[in-house]
């Protein structure tokens, strides 16, 4: 009786679709695009529409990782943005400090971790990076359990100087939209693309990584995607970065 229990409590288990999914990167460097903004800022949506098209563009013609990171610092206007986050606010301030800004602003691009403006000059940055040769190696294996994506990341070489280079693994939502009830863009119907939904502290990166992220309920599967960002301590250099979407290993079949 025990054994039958067991046995169809396995078949209640959901049953994934999909193998693992294997990325590598490049031989060129592939450019990071970063893009600060806030769903309670009237300058925004603009941009969050050129990003948008941004991200559509093959990689064979440009080679981009595009992220939005909403920041919090607009919430007081009289709409709370439900993707901001206070570190997106405080990596932004740190980038900012790197380029010896004055002030930080929404919207804000950055490439490379460098202030961007303008759409030509953002273009032209990341097809200069595309030039460049990748300084490492990365591939990454995604997988999952019951309840987190199981990230194992592969990079090739000597870790002499580990502690100058660092990691950090991002999950992202594309297809998002907003009602937007109060503030700055009260009666808009704001859509976003490449929304950062969680990002890892930094880590040292070692030839074997292995992380694990808990999978949010939140999050609409059909629509996620991974990114690994490798850069030098403080974000100041960007050395290599890579990312795929995950919908096929957290869809149901």
């Amino acid at each position: 009786m025990i054994r039958k229990l067991l046995l169809a409590s396995l078949f209640c288990l959901p049953a994934w679709a999909g193998e693992p999914v294997v990325v590598n990167s490049g031989d060129t460097r592939t450019a990071v695009v970063e893009l600060y903004t806030s769903e309670g800022c009237s300058s925004c949506p603009p941009a969050d529409r050129w990003l948008s098209r941004l991200v559509e563009i093959p990689k064979d013609e440009l080679d981009v990782l595009a992220l939005s990171f909403h920041v919090d610092y607009w919430d007081y206007l009289g709409w709370k943005d439900r993707f901001a986050s206070a570190e997106y606010s405080k990596r932004q301030r740190a980038l900012g400090a790197n380029n010896q800004q004055r002030t930080i602003y929404t919207p804000e691009f950055f490439v490379d971790g460098m202030e961007a403006r303008g759409a030509k000059n953002i273009l032209g940055k990341i097809q200069q990076a595309n030039l460049q040769p990748a300084p490492l190696s990365l591939e990454l294996t995604v997988s999952r359990d019951q309840t987190g994506l199981l990230l194992d990341l592969h990079s090739p070489g000597e870790r002499n100087i580990a502690d100058q280079i660092r990691l950090r693994y991002l999950v992202y939502e594309n297809n998002l939209s907003t009602d937007v009830r109060r503030g700055e863009n009260s009666g808009s119907i704001l859509h976003h693309q490449r929304v950062v939904r969680y990002m890892s502290p930094a880590r040292n990166l070692q030839v074997d990584n292995h992380y694990r992220i808990p999978i949010n309920p939140e999050w609409k599967p059909e629509n996620l995607g991974v990114a690994v960002l490798v850069t030098s301590p403080g974000d100041r250099h960007y050395l290599q970065a890579l990312h795929t979407p995950v919908a096929s290993l957290l869809t149901s079949r």
